[in-house]
């Protein structure tokens, strides 16, 4: 039976913009092709083809697979080839290429220092057939590599024995630099000791080292905001960390974060606005301001949290005031924000699913109209759900100024709609969002975009809502919001991939993923 059998036959298809690929054709039904390629499926418009060719027996997508492994990207061959090896009645003829790409895909890896990946592919490469003289030196080396993760959690536990919050932070951020996949293990004692770390320099007054430990803190452990987010508040106003626009998003009415825009903007020598904070300053102090006890009030209550006090009931009316005020200035909305929304309290997810149906958010917007008429929005929340303000709460605002900025109420995808509410929330998340994804590259596990694009519904997965607000972000950084509603209108009707392709060069999703 030659290569051009059934299961590894393979198809050339020439594009319009003179590139090439080469896969597997699985389907035509005239208006687009599916092109099966070893990294999975491709769907590709009849409009941006311009010939098929047939490909002669020996140019099959086992050629295409020994390319990528004398390519130096050996590990985008091997989905294709296990599944090739498992189904195709070839089997000899798929298994040195099968090995090979397994091979030099472990000997990368173990060049990068990636053991946790190594491991599982030098498992599936010794259940195969066959040896290699290669084979002895990568067992050598995956041993050295166990002993030194067994290294460097030693010294870990040799720090938080003798109580070194900061010898640890650095222990742990060494070992998953190296093994990132250890991250389960070790999150929550990096967390817990950055917090540690980060409380102990505030309380010596040393805001300066004490801010990138706390923030970091939460951005691993989004629940930790409970005890951090006055000492962050804190430490933004000594000019370290978060800006004081984005500390003020945390406490919108701290009278401290007035003081110091007022302080900031004195620099800058902007007397109009250190008059406009000045006087937002004294609606909530009153007219005699004194500095020294305003930075004091905020310092103590810090340290308190920090200890473990329980943290002041965040007023979320002045959230949703602060969260409109910001969308309606980024979005160059027409008109005013809304005067005001009402606010419900619910006990747990599970006593506002019963009122208002099944969903999992801790924030949902009702809106009661009667004859195309506006009558009331409630924000339903959960009482205390960690990171409310900066991931739920301004999702869900966002989510009901859509219609304003597309100017109309169509439907989006959903990849685009939770892309849009996902670049609205505060900073913190934000800055979760880039460590989930740069994660998810170290481990190899990015969503892939063609997965977002069939997503039927916003998905409650971090990593996936992280991703389609990286995508989104990417594609509206340069478009000013004037000409945002037509652009949204097309990416509907029209589907993301051939708009990508006339934008970027890219052939398929996955090229532009790379």
């Amino acid at each position: 039976m030659s290569l051009s059998g059934r299961f590894i036959g393979a198809d050339e298809i020439h594009l319009k913009n003179g590139h090439f690929l080469r896969g597997r054709i699985l389907s035509d039904d005239g208006k687009q092709v599916v092109l099966q390629v070893p990294e999975g499926k491709i769907w590709i418009q009849w409009s941006r083809i311009s010939s098929i060719l047939e490909m002669e027996p020996q140019k099959t997508l086992l050629e295409e697979c020994l390319r990528r492994i004398q390519g130096g990207t050996p590990g985008s061959a091997i989905r294709f080839l296990r599944s090739e090896y498992r189904q195709s009645p070839l089997q000899d003829q798929v298994l040195p290429i099968y090995r090979e790409s397994l091979l030099c895909e472990v000997e990368r890896l173990l060049e990068l220092g990636k053991l946790e990946r190594v491991l599982d592919l030098w498992k599936e490469y010794r259940t195969l057939p066959g040896t290699s003289p290669r084979d002895g030196l990568v067992r050598e080396k995956i041993f050295q590599g166990q002993e030194r993760l067994l290294s460097l959690e030693c010294n870990i536990h040799i720090a938080l024995e003798t109580d070194r919050p900061l010898q640890a932070i650095a222990g742990i951020r060494n070992l998953l630099s190296e093994f990132p996949s250890e991250h389960r293990k070790w999150d929550t004692t990096l967390a817990e000791n950055l917090l540690e770390a980060g409380r102990r320099a505030h309380d010596l007054g040393d805001l300066e080292t004490a801010a990138p430990l706390l923030i970091d803190s939460v951005i691993l452990i989004p629940d930790q905001l409970r005890r951090a987010r006055t000492a962050i508040v804190h430490c933004s106003t000594a000019g370290h960390g978060l800006t004081i626009d984005q500390a003020n998003q945390l406490l919108p009415r701290e009278p401290a974060v007035f003081l110091a825009a007022a302080r900031f903007t004195d620099s800058s020598s902007d007397g109009f606005r250190q008059a406009l904070q000045l006087d937002k300053l004294r609606t909530l102090v009153g007219e005699e301001i004194q500095p020294t006890k305003i930075r004091t009030n905020l310092a103590r209550h810090a340290s308190a949290e920090l200890a473990g006090e329980p943290p002041a009931i965040l007023d979320l009316t002045s959230f949703i005031d602060h969260h409109h005020e910001r969308l309606w200035k980024q979005w160059k909305l027409p008109g005013r924000p809304p005067a005001a929304i009402g606010l419900r309290f619910h006990t747990n997810a599970e006593q506002m699913n019963e009122i208002l149906g099944p969903c999992s958010y801790p924030a949902r917007l009702t809106v009661e109209m009667n004859y195309g008429q506006l009558v009331s929005e409630t924000m339903h929340v959960v009482a205390w759900a960690p990171f409310l303000d900066q991931d739920a709460l301004p999702r869900e605002l966002f989510r009901n100024a859509l219609a304003r900025i597309t100017h109309h109420y169509r439907w989006l995808p959903p990849w685009l709609e939770e892309g849009l509410c996902a670049i609205s929330r505060g900073k913190l998340a934000l800055m979760r969002d880039h460590y989930l994804l740069e994660r998810a590259y170290s481990l190899g596990n990015l969503p892939d975009i063609t997965d977002l694009l069939q997503m039927e519904a916003p998905v409650e997965d971090e990593l996936y809502r992280a991703t389609c607000g990286s995508l989104v972000d990417w594609l509206i950084s340069d478009v000013p919001p004037v000409l945002l509603p037509d652009l949204l209108k097309r990416w509907s009707e029209e589907g993301l991939e051939q708009s990508l392709s006339t934008v970027t060069g890219a052939d398929t999703l996955h090229e532009l993923q790379q």
